[in-house]
């Protein structure tokens, strides 16, 4: 398992686990000690965990710097690059996009600029990186900061998606299974999530391929909501003719399109 891999595995880990030793890490990702203590570093350095004696936590909020990156950004950052460019490929110019936060989402944001797109978003992270574009309007949800994300919750956040019609809604989750459909590791934004959902005309999932076939704590919705799915290379082909099988138009990062 490569560090980049291993880092996004130990700062997952961590969002279900709030706190973990070093040993408990090693055991999980069948990786020395040594190693686990020079990702955590890496990780705590990015200002995404926090070392504590023996082990790690995560962050109890964002630095005030890191409020406008969107967290995990170092972590499988060549896969979330090709995954934003392959989603970004299939916006058309001067859409009404809703997107969800997260680092993958992020970096689909960072290669929509040329397309001038309408943004809504509950990310406080998009919204500062479209800030100094005049050529994209950015809408910013009401709410309440979850400062460990970086995004907008809460009622008024929910309600606001409520009057909005959407064309396409850019999301990103925790996990997906084929029975259990999406899941994600933050019980606060999944009524949020969901009103994104219900507000776009088209439903894009992006995740990297250490999310597909994997389940995270809370449900989401069902894989009949995704018509599209982003992911690497690194999917199963077998996970990916199932999906496709369900009816799910699924881009492969990286991929040239099979010619008809």
């Amino acid at each position: 398992m490569q560090a980049e891999e291993r880092r996004y595995k130990i700062y997952n880990y961590l969002q279900e686990k709030e706190f973990c030793t070093l040993e408990e890490l090693s055991v999980h990702l069948n990786a020395s000690t040594s190693s686990i203590r020079r990702d955590v570093n890496h990780l705590e350095k990015n200002g995404l965990i926090r070392r504590t004696h023996g082990g790690a936590r995560l962050t109890d909020r964002l630095e005030p710097g890191n409020m406008l990156a969107a967290p995990n950004m170092t972590v499988l950052a060549d896969v979330k690059k090709e995954i934003g460019i392959c989603c970004a490929s299939l916006i058309s110019p001067g859409q009404t996009i809703i997107m969800d936060g997260g680092s993958t989402v992020y970096s689909v944001a960072q290669r929509l600029m040329s397309k001038h797109p309408i943004v809504i978003t509950n990310s406080l992270p998009i919204a500062n990186l479209y800030s100094s574009y005049s050529q994209v309007e950015v809408h910013v949800t009401g709410g309440v900061i979850y400062p460990r994300l970086g995004v907008l919750t809460g009622p008024n956040a929910v309600e606001g998606f409520s009057k909005i019609h959407a064309d396409v809604a850019i999301m990103g989750a925790g996990g997906l299974t084929l029975d259990e459909g999406v899941t994600n590791t933050h019980a606060l934004l999944i009524d949020m999530q969901l009103a994104m959902i219900r507000a776009a005309q088209k439903v894009i999932f992006c995740m990297d391929s250490t999310k597909l076939s994997r389940r995270s704590l809370f449900f989401l919705c069902g894989a009949s909501y995704i018509q599209t799915l982003v992911t690497d290379s690194g999917a199963d082909p077998k996970f990916i003719k199932a999906l496709r099988n369900k009816g799910i138009d699924v881009h492969i990062a990286g991929e040239k399109p099979a010619e008809s």
